[in-house]
């Protein structure tokens, strides 16, 4: 009996810690799911909970951060220190071909235009050097208004405007201008000439405007965290796709910055978010950084409605 009495309040305890746990996963799940919105004005739809292939990248794509789709069925990629744009094969399934084009610093995103590529450093620095099967390239550099304090992450290509995109996962003012929320500034690609208004701006505020507006349900305000790592332009729709590592979410956006749709993603399938690009035809590929292991790329195809 006296056994009983002093095991009693331990198995009490675990009993609470038990369903106490259960239910916060729950109600975890519940919440991330409530910041799922598709407006009737996509009609091209992912299924972000369930990726269609998985690739794991060698080591030395730990901290992969950005993509960018090369035909027939590779990607470019760049890590966070090398200096280096890598080209992974998706049939061979291993890096086929690297191009060292400056010296080692944080680089965040990449795009490649009619065999240019372009490169994107976290302090708002641009580089440019042509695709070939040299494995060095003298990259011609292109400083801006942006700086560290921005912390530049994301690196899309407008087909459309010929305009690079460029995402700030921070502080979106230059100099003295007060800005609201995430800012996104377009970059002539011709002349490498940044333009000091943003193109649009994203934050809290908008996010909470677009789901109070379209829904009639609560959601988790709590959970409304933005910070883009990556953007990249729809081949079909022409909107902005946005990653944000932080929060965990992928936000569609039309050209004039307008939230069309949201996507929450789960961290069991995507740890750290950071790299975005299309194929052609719609197929979306997520890159992640491996956080002490391989980085690895998802592959989700797209669902016409």
């Amino acid at each position: 009996m006296h056994f009983i009495k002093n095991i009693a309040p331990l198995l009490l305890f675990i009993l609470i810690i038990f369903f106490s746990h259960g239910c916060t996963s729950s109600s975890f799940g519940q919440r991330a799911d409530s910041l799922f919105l598709v407006t009737d004005n996509i009609s091209i739809k992912y299924n972000l909970k369930k990726p269609d292939k998985k690739y794991f990248m060698p080591y030395v794509l730990e901290e992969i951060s950005g993509l960018s789709f090369k035909e027939p069925n590779s990607i470019l990629a760049v890590d966070d220190e090398s200096g280096k744009v890598f080209q992974y094969d998706f049939d061979k399934q291993n890096i086929v071909h690297s191009i060292s084009f400056y010296k080692s610093g944080d680089y965040e995103g990449v795009e490649i235009m009619d065999d240019t590529i372009f490169v994107l450093k976290s302090d708002g620095d641009l580089f440019r050097f042509p695709f070939s099967q040299q494995k060095q390239s003298d990259a011609s550099k292109f400083e801006n208004d942006l700086g560290s304090k921005n912390d530049t992450e994301g690196l899309g290509y407008d087909l459309e405007t010929n305009q690079l995109i460029i995402a700030c996962k921070e502080d979106g003012k230059i100099g003295g201008e007060k800005i609201k929320g995430r800012a996104f500034y377009a970059v002539d690609a011709h002349k490498m000439k940044l333009n000091r208004e943003p193109i649009f701006t994203i934050g809290p505020d908008e996010l909470t405007t677009f789901w109070e507006q379209n829904r009639d349900y609560e959601y988790e305000k709590n959970r409304i965290k933005f910070k883009p790592s990556a953007i990249a332009t729809h081949p079909i729709s022409g909107h902005y796709y946005i990653l944000s590592s932080v929060g965990k979410m992928l936000i569609v956006v039309d050209k004039l910055g307008q939230i069309q749709a949201t996507y929450p993603i789960s961290p069991r399938v995507l740890g750290q978010p950071e790299g975005l690009c299309f194929s052609p035809s719609g197929d979306m590929y997520i890159s992640s950084e491996g956080e002490g292991d391989r980085g690895y790329v998802l592959k989700f195809e797209i669902k016409k409605s």
